[in-house]
């Protein structure tokens, strides 16, 4: 073979240019815009789904304490027999100025079912879709053991519309515990709430006109409205009735 055989032409290929360039950044951003609110929504099911899950483990805790306590339903500082701010029943510890006979180690509500170890994990009590004041990042010192209050996400009920306490004589289709309605920024979800029923069983309410989002107080800047959230708890009721 001679000398010229040994090698072959190559001719460079065709380089990519800036429009080129351009282009594919335009279609990928375009794409990225299609995508965005479809993969938002799938995000935010996904929270819904952990927060139901948040309550039905808060619901198994419920049916274990009333079966340890005469069939009652935690106590707490601010049940009509209390206080009456029922506004506030999103508190699982009191501060240490504002502890009350009822829970001398300032544990109320839901948080009776942490102390007494019916439910021992602290995030369970946050709603991972929660955009207020209350994560649980505020409160990480004092599940570690700090001094102070801590708020969770879910707002407690005690009690049935006729103060009744007994777990197992309110109507199944009562609502006992839901997503945080002290304020609309308490309020979880943007579309709707997910409520634990007295049959314990778990139900997604929704409230895309926003209905029942708009019976709350606006911030945690007004004055809390304990009527608002009576009121929040008949819709709820009467929502499955």
């Amino acid at each position: 073979m001679g000398r010229r055989g040994r090698y072959r032409k190559v001719t460079p290929g065709r380089a990519f240019t800036l429009l080129d360039v351009l282009v594919s950044i335009a279609v990928i951003a375009l794409l990225i815009a299609i995508l965005a609110p479809t993969l938002t929504k799938v995000q935010e099911t996904s929270r819904r789904v952990v927060c139901a899950s948040n309550l039905r483990q808060a619901g198994l805790a419920l049916q274990m304490y009333a079966d340890d306590w005469r069939g009652l339903l935690p106590p707490s500082a601010f049940l009509r027999g209390g206080s009456g701010d029922t506004a506030e029943m999103m508190t699982l510890r009191l501060p240490p100025e504002a502890r009350l006979v009822v829970a001398r180690d300032g544990w109320d509500g839901l948080g009776l079912l942490y102390r007494a170890e019916y439910l021992p994990a602290a995030g369970v009590f946050y709603c991972p879709s929660h955009h207020g004041d209350h994560p649980f990042e505020a409160y990480e010192a004092q599940w570690r053991g700090m001094s102070g209050e801590i708020v969770g996400n879910y707002q407690f009920r005690g009690e049935d519309a006729d103060g009744r306490r007994a777990l197992y004589v309110i109507h199944p289709e009562t609502a006992i515990t839901a997503d945080g309605m002290r304020t609309q920024d308490d309020y979880n979800h943007d579309t709707g709430i997910n409520v634990l029923r007295a049959g314990l069983h778990v139900a997604w309410l929704d409230d895309s006109n926003q209905v029942l989002r708009g019976m709350l107080a606006s911030s945690d800047d007004d004055q809390f409205d304990d009527q608002s959230v009576d009121d929040a708890w008949d819709f709820l009721d009467d929502a499955r009735r």
